[in-house]
């Protein structure tokens, strides 16, 4: 079905779709009860990017595997724009996609080498007191065995370039085919080319920032069109838009940000680095479209926090526990708890068969015993014990 940029609303008594200013003042919390709630209790569907589609080959088999499963049980809720897979088809097959850590190896080799030339040329024998070194042979040689460490963790990262990469190449090509919109692309490029030169000139979300690129430049705001489009036909007016990164004419940042203790700062990328709010035209584009104004944009990170989170998800959280960490997201003590004790199987089942352990009930279990095992076998792990919710780490593993 073509997009007709005259579509009408989805519902009669659509809200004034007054444009509003920006927010002064988020509040963190209501923020991320929105998103926790978008993600894990609501039936909305999910637009993903083309960007998180190549991201996925990043992550490792486990990781991969952990991803795809989400996806899959997504069923309807997942959405895919057919701008989407337009510019999938265009990176899928290249070399940097199937193979993204081949050449990290030489890179890597490149930078170590003039770490080392700059040391031998500027640091003398004081230099190297400084840096706990007995002298500059006893430094050199130091970093010589970093650096020989550091080039084989990356030998070893440029070896797991293997087939679970072509498998996931393959779950795409499925997974695309069933979730992706059936929109006229000769068509949508078409009317969103003429509508892109003055919403750029304008500066109207999203993508006058790209107005420049040589080349799809009006990729964002076909995609947009889609979501639009999709949400209004189906009566939907709430949708989570998640992308690799969430861009600055998509999203704004509040002057000020209310964190979760109630304390008013203004927003910095140390302390709220996540709360970006949508761009209040888009808002009222979405609204004009649906009756609603319940789009979020997300990054990967932020929806992966949410689904291994032991303190919002603790009965599915373990299952993504691969995922949250090759993603990189924020974890929780609670979650580092999670991750450390899945990581090793051995420890894992040590307290499945112990402390642990229940037959009929998991009332069986005694919950201070349990806290003082974990604390016990992690004691290394530079965790802050007082801010973990033992009560979820046992849910999230042994439940």
């Amino acid at each position: 079905m073509s997009y007709d940029h005259h579509l009408p609303r989805a519902a009669s008594n659509a809200r004034s779709t007054r444009l509003k200013p920006k927010q002064v003042v988020a509040s963190l919390s209501v923020e991320k009860h929105r998103l926790l709630n978008a993600v894990l209790h609501s039936d909305c569907p999910i637009f993903l990017d083309t960007n998180i589609l190549l991201w996925s080959f990043e992550l490792n088999e486990a990781a991969s595997d952990v991803w795809q499963k989400w996806l899959h049980s997504l069923e309807e809720r997942l959405v895919i724009p057919a701008w989407v897979v337009h510019e999938y088809n265009q990176f899928s097959h290249m070399p940097e996609t199937l193979t993204p850590y081949k050449s990290l190896t030489k890179r890597l080799q490149v930078a170590l080498d003039e770490v080392r030339d700059s040391a031998v040329r500027a640091l003398d024998g004081s230099a190297a007191a400084s840096l706990n070194c007995s002298s500059k042979i006893d430094l050199e040689r130091k970093l010589a065995e970093a650096s020989d460490f550091i080039l084989k963790v990356a030998r070893s990262v440029s070896r797991n370039d293997g087939g679970h990469r072509m498998e996931l190449l393959k779950f795409y090509e499925q997974l695309l085919t069933e979730r992706c919109l059936s929109s006229d692309l000769h068509v949508l490029s078409q009317q969103a080319d003429e509508e892109f030169t003055v919403r750029s000139a304008l500066r109207l979300s999203p993508g006058w920032r790209d107005a420049n690129k040589p080349h799809n430049s009006c990729g964002d705001l076909i995609i947009w069109k889609e979501v639009l489009q999709y949400c209004a036909q189906t009566g939907k007016g709430e949708a989570i838009f998640i992308s690799r990164d969430v861009k600055d004419d998509w999203c704004y940042k509040p002057a000020k940000v209310v964190l979760e203790n109630g304390k008013e700062v203004f927003w910095s990328s140390e302390a709220t680095p996540n709360l970006l709010l949508p761009k209040p035209e888009l808002l009222a584009e979405f609204l004009q479209h649906t009756g609603e104004e319940g789009i979020l944009f997300a990054t990967v990170k932020q929806v992966i926090a949410a689904l291994s989170s032991a303190d919002h998800n603790a009965l599915e959280a373990a299952a993504f526990g691969h995922l949250a960490q090759a993603a990189q997201s924020n974890r929780t003590p609670t979650d580092r708890v999670i991750d450390l004790i899945l990581d090793s199987d051995q420890l894992y089942q040590e307290g499945l068969k112990g402390v642990a352990y229940w037959q009929w009930s998991p009332d069986e279990v005694d919950a201070d015993k349990f806290e003082a095992w974990c604390r016990e076998k992690l004691k290394d792990a530079r965790i802050p014990f007082e801010k973990v919710d033992w009560g979820n780490v046992f849910v999230a593993l042994y439940l």
